[in-house]
């Protein structure tokens, strides 16, 4: 009696295992939107800008590495003319 009692708890602890596993699939197929591995394929944020005071804005742009100073012409933005375009790499 005492083995069959043990052989019983011991199948019933397997199909719990299988049906637990089981249903964790099931619930990772689902759409789920904390997948985070998705690879981005436009250019939107590309490029990083800091405002180093209201006149003068540093680019970054992130693809190339290359990272230019902007100053404020009055209603567009200019390339700075006496800094040179600084290249950073890996």
């Amino acid at each position: 009696m005492k083995k069959i009692l043990i052989n019983t708890f011991a199948l019933i602890g397997f199909v719990t295992f299988i049906l637990l596993a089981c249903s964790v699939d099931d619930i990772d197929s689902n759409d789920n939107n904390n997948n985070n591995s998705e690879i981005v394929s436009n250019d939107y944020g590309k490029y990083q800008v800091s405002a180093t005071s209201s006149s003068l804005i540093v680019v970054l742009n992130t693809e190339t590495g290359v990272m230019k100073t902007y100053y404020n012409t009055g209603n567009s933005w200019g390339e700075y003319p006496n800094l040179p375009a600084i290249t950073f790499t890996h």
